[in-house]
């Protein structure tokens, strides 16, 4: 490699190292949306193998195409738009969204470079990667996305949590019509980080990132004053949920206390301190 060659090291320990400053960025749906957030041009994105199952593009807000999703790629898309960076997010090592085979066909054209969004890092450290792959993407110039921001929100949010002494809430995703997915929030470092600034949780005993509850036993075992639902394509709709009697009672249902939840958000501090400060005005709200 030359001297001036780009190196990053990704969230797996991998060096990731080409000719030049990559400028053709092709990325996974969330990390798409982080990059434009953060000044850095993608020419196009991919989403999930639950897209592909739901069939339903990610809503990115991007003007650039979509490759398709999880093994429902094109080729020829991906062919034309000349990616010399691929830029994913992982859970636990994976490629996430995509199958080996694609994985390893879409690293045949350009070198893979990924962050991990869950488990051990906190969400901070998650956004500080993502400015970190932003800054060597870019001529390093300020971001305009300031952590300030973010610091501000939480502590609005736990002073509403402490004007609302005993509000409880629960974050899930609607798995099936018998089964609720409730969120492990030690998990998911956007609902650790909530947790961490005094937001009581429901506890789930789930060692990964889902307890798996039946919906008639929900409200009993999770009994929460707010619901955070889980807005992706694989969580059941509104229609569906409404042929779900339990859902419909459930005491949060009743009284309006349902705020979309979307696990898989845009990673920089402003867009997180939006969403917290809607979680604190339903907060706020529910006394």
């Amino acid at each position: 490699m030359a001297s001036d060659s780009w190196l990053f090291e990704d969230d797996r320990g991998d060096q990731i190292e080409v000719a030049s400053r990559p400028t053709r960025v092709l990325a996974y749906a969330q990390a798409a949306q982080t990059l434009a957030g953060l000044g850095v041009p993608v020419v196009g994105y991919f989403g999930s193998q639950h897209h592909a199952d739901a069939g339903a593009q990610p809503a990115v807000g991007l003007d650039v195409p979509s490759i398709g999703s999880g093994d429902a790629v094109d080729d020829e898309l991906i062919a034309t738009l000349r990616a010399d960076l691929v830029v994913g997010v992982s859970y636990a090592g994976e490629v996430y969204g995509l199958s080996e085979d694609v994985a390893a066909k879409l690293g045949e054209l350009a070198p893979i470079l990924l962050i991990r969004i869950a488990g051990e890092p906190g969400l901070e450290t998650i956004i500080g990667r993502f400015h970190q792959l932003a800054e060597a993407l870019t001529d390093g110039s300020d971001l305009a996305d300031d952590e300030a921001v973010l610091t501000e929100a939480l502590a609005r949010l736990s002073a509403a949590v402490g004007g609302r002494p005993g509000v409880r809430v629960t974050a899930l995703s609607g798995g099936t019509p018998t089964d609720a997915y409730v969120a492990n929030p030690a998990y998911w470092p956007g609902l650790r980080l909530l947790a961490d600034a005094g937001l009581p949780f429901t506890p789930t005993p789930a060692k990964g990132g889902w307890e798996v509850v039946k919906w008639n036993d929900l409200a009993g075992s999770h009994p929460a004053d707010i619901l955070l639902y889980d807005q992706r394509p694989n969580s059941l709709g509104a229609d569906q949920l409404a042929e779900i009697p339990a859902w419909s009672e459930h005491p949060a249902v009743r009284g309006g206390q349902v705020l979309p939840w979307n696990p898989e958000p845009p990673l920089t501090f402003e867009a997180t301190a939006a969403s917290i400060d809607t979680l604190t005005a339903a907060i706020t709200a529910n006394r």
